[in-house]
């Protein structure tokens, strides 16, 4: 079997993360990780991005770049964005509705958010958590604008490359949560995505994502305080202490982790180890590696074989 070699790209701090994992049978190698600054700040930028936009070109050359650098031949790229240009919320669905009901009803649940927003402006999706009730299926509801879409695939075109996957960088850490962890997939895991503006928190029940907040910083950029305010709302759900408190994202110090660990009480407080259970190619950047948890969305994108 052919080895197929797939690209994940993530940003932070106005710069762009970049993962290749080859899939050859049952075997995964991280075989690039990579790193450079973006003209593009997808937080502050993407409610404005097109396929238009004038910085396409240059976002374009940056990644062209980046991959002649690395000297990578993948064909498929997936990109993992920061959350701000996205609408995501958690919706009660009826479990009978399907195709077009579906589609339509998720329209209205948009509209009572944006209700001046085209019905093209956004592109909307949807996935059910375990079904917990006949009446009700508690539903992960994510929105792309339009915009975004249409300028990461002109981008991707003028690449040569082929678009895989356009998630959520939050959302896109599970796999690789899942693939390093597997060992406490039995208990309740709290994942923390550190950003420079805000943290995103989830809950990680049975090896799947429950729940899902976003917290923005209000003039102090402590991640310590939404981590905690987090931890107070699943306790005030009645939902078991969790086994373990796992971090990704930016400047994830040491001694952030020591006290968060003794703040919390939780033992298992840890920077994710995003290369914990993958094998790694001998050629990886030894200090990226250290900081395996900025590339933890990049890593579960590129995880994610067709």
């Amino acid at each position: 079997m052919k080895a197929i070699s797939y690209i994940g790209v993530s940003f932070l701090k106005g710069k762009i993360q970049l993962a290749v994992i080859e899939h050859k049978r049952k075997k995964r190698t991280v075989t690039v990780l990579a790193e450079r600054t973006s003209s593009i700040d997808f937080a502050r930028e993407g409610e404005n991005l097109s396929a238009e936009h004038p910085q396409l070109g240059t976002f374009v050359s940056e990644m062209k770049s980046l991959i002649k650098q690395q000297k990578i031949t993948a064909e498929n790229i997936s990109f993992a964005l920061p959350p701000d240009p996205m609408f995501i919320n958690i919706i009660p669905v009826d479990p009978g509705l399907k195709g077009k009901e579906l589609a339509q009803y998720l329209q209205w649940e948009m509209n009572q958010y944006f209700p001046e927003a085209s019905p093209k402006e956004f592109i909307i999706g949807a996935d059910g958590l375990p079904l917990e009730s006949k009446n009700a299926q508690q539903t992960f509801m994510v929105a792309v604008r339009r915009g975004v879409a249409l300028f990461l695939q002109k981008a991707v075109a003028g690449m040569k490359l082929n678009l895989n996957i356009i998630d959520i960088d939050q959302f896109s850490t599970e796999k690789t949560l899942i693939t390093n962890y597997p060992e406490i997939l039995d208990h309740e895991i709290v994942l923390f995505g550190i950003r420079t503006n805000g943290v995103d928190a989830s809950l990680i029940h049975k090896g799947a994502m429950t729940d899902y907040r976003a917290f923005h910083y209000n003039g102090d950029p402590n991640p310590e305080k939404p981590i905690m305010e987090y931890l107070k709302y699943l306790k005030q759900k009645e939902t078991d202490t969790p086994a373990a408190i796992l971090l990704h994202g930016s400047d994830i110090a040491q001694s952030f982790v020591v006290s968060l660990r003794t703040t919390t009480g939780v033992k298992q407080t840890l920077a994710m180890n995003s290369l914990r259970k993958i094998r790694a190619a001998d050629s990886l950047s030894k200090p990226l590696m250290k900081e395996s948890y900025r590339f933890a969305a990049a890593i579960g994108l590129a995880l994610r074989a067709k």
